[in-house]
């Protein structure tokens, strides 16, 4: 809770202010957001992580249960989101939207990661025909940036757990 606190008052602080870096902790657990823009209700960020050194000699199975716990958790953006990946060597689940959002010009979709070492990681990209995708900004308010921070802690405290 004290860190989605600490995060959201950083947050709060940079007010129309753009390309921006933040990073708060509280113990072993930093968490680090790059804000392109941020107004009063949300902001527009490229990338949202929580790094912690208590996931570092996680089983590759303990991962992936995680990874579809915090699934079935986030279930308040724009799609859902399903595992699609596991690298048993490198140790890390990736989860992607399904389906990704699609129009005429281009497909956008949600990236999570989940990596033993360890990490917990938000993207969003944007993939045009016959280009290699991109990393994009996503717009959350404030409320969806603090429910995604303590669905990232209860995954932590879900596999240290298991």
């Amino acid at each position: 809770m004290k860190l989605r606190d600490d995060f959201l008052s950083e947050l709060s602080s940079i007010q129309g202010q753009s390309n921006r870096q933040i990073s708060v902790s509280e113990g072993s657990r930093r968490l680090r957001c790059e804000v392109d823009q941020s107004s009063s209700l949300a902001a527009s960020v490229y990338e949202l992580v929580l790094e912690t050194i208590e996931l570092a000699q996680v089983e590759i199975a303990s991962l992936q249960l995680a990874s579809q716990s915090l699934c079935n958790r986030v279930n308040y953006l724009l799609e859902p989101i399903s595992p699609i990946e596991t690298d048993a060597d490198s140790c890390i689940v990736q989860m992607r939207s399904s389906p990704p959002q699609q129009n005429d010009t281009a497909r956008n979709y949600y990236e999570l990661i989940l990596r033993r070492g360890g990490s917990i990681a938000l993207y969003r990209y944007e993939k045009q025909p016959g280009a290699i995708r991109s990393r994009v900004a996503v717009t959350l308010t404030h409320e969806v940036l603090g429910r995604l921070v303590d669905d990232f802690i209860a995954t932590v405290d879900e596999v240290l757990s298991t």
